[in-house]
This record gives structure tokens, C-alpha cells and sequence, in this order.
């Protein structure tokens, strides 16, 4: 996250971090799909699975922060880490219960963002007296849902497999991990 000598402002380093958590570890899935039913001969109802497999890793991520004595900003830090990885995992295994696996992981790594990202935010916000700014922050999600919904229907139309669509968006998840300046 944005520190005082950061690059960014923190409401637009907190937009970043949600941008990556939402758009990439929670919600890219949805776009990709229909490529990997193309490629890879995806099932809707291993679709329906996979995505369930997010779902539950956001709770279970959630619940697990419950379990642990990490600040706000290892929590982000991890989370950020974790997305990319679990993003380019995507893209580089081929096998369905592997995808179940990195599914779930970019779940639990999502809400671990989500929490760290509100924690030290607002936190942060509030102590400068700008809390009318944490809006930007929240704006993350939605920035990154759109985002991800149209760089798939760009790299659909640029005729891009499935697996590297997975590939771009984790560097695209890098990108915005590096943008956050944490």
C-alpha cells in the first residue's frame, strides 16, 4: 500500500489493490470462461464448480482472518502476492481439479485484500481526515470488474486462447500490485 513518500495517493493505491483483488482474484473468471469451454472443452458444469470454488474461497479466506495475527498490511501484501500467482496458475495448468485448486486460492487471497485493503485505508484516511475519499478506494471493485470484463472481450476478439488470457490478467494483477506501491 501507498506509503507517505509513495508514488500514488493511497485512494488510488487502495483502488488499485481492490481493482486486482475483484477484477482478477474474484471476477475474471466469468469473461474467461467461455474461452476455456472453447479451448478446453470446459463443462458449464465445471464452470459452475470452479466459480463455486472462488465463492467459498472468499469465505474461508474471510473466516481464516479471524485465525490470524497479521497486520492490514501483510494481509494485503499476501493476498496481492497470492492473486498473481494463482492467476498465472490458471494459465499454466492444464487440469481441471488444478483450476479447482488456484479457484479457491484467488477466493481466499481476495478477501485477505478486501480486508487489508479496508483496514489500512480507512484507517489511514481517517487519521488525515479525509475519510470522503475512501469511495475511490471501494471504486476498486468496480474499476476491476470492468476492467477484466473488457480486456477478455479485447483479447477474445484478438482470437487469445484461454490460457494466455489467464497469463495477460496475471500480469495485468502485477502491474496493479506494482501500481498500489506497497
Amino acid at each position: 500500500m501507498a506509503s507517505h513518500a509513495s508514488r500514488i495517493p493511497l485512494p488510488l493505491a487502495g483502488l488499485l489493490a481492490l481493482a486486482v483483488a475483484m477484477g482478477i482474484g474474484r471476477f475474471a473468471f466469468t469473461p474467461v470462461l467461455p474461452m476455456m469451454q472453447t479451448d478446453l472443452g470446459l463443462s458449464l458444469s465445471q464452470g459452475s464448480w470452479l466459480a463455486s470454488a472462488n465463492y467459498l474461497g472468499y469465505l474461508l479466506g474471510a473466516l481464516l482472518v479471524t485465525h490470524l495475527s497479521w497486520s492490514p498490511a501483510t494481509l494485503l501484501r499476501a493476498g496481492l502476492w497470492t492473486v498473481v500467482l494463482a492467476t498465472a496458475a490458471m494459465g499454466l495448468d492444464s487440469h481441471w481439479l488444478g483450476w479447482l485448486s488456484w479457484r479457491l486460492l484467488a477466493g481466499v487471497a481476495s478477501a485477505w485484500v478486501l480486508i487489508g485493503t479496508s483496514a489500512l485505508c480507512i484507517a489511514r484516511l481517517n487519521a488525515t481526515g479525509q475519510t470522503e475519499r475512501s469511495g475511490v478506494v471501494f471504486a476498486g471493485v468496480g474499476c476491476g470488474i470492468a476492467f477484466a470484463g473488457l480486456a477478455c472481450m479485447g483479447l477474445t476478439l484478438a482470437g487469445t486462447t484461454a490460457s494466455h488470457a489467464w497469463l495477460w490478467l496475471a500480469t495485468a494483477a502485477l502491474a496493479g500490485l506494482l501500481g498500489a506501491s506497497m
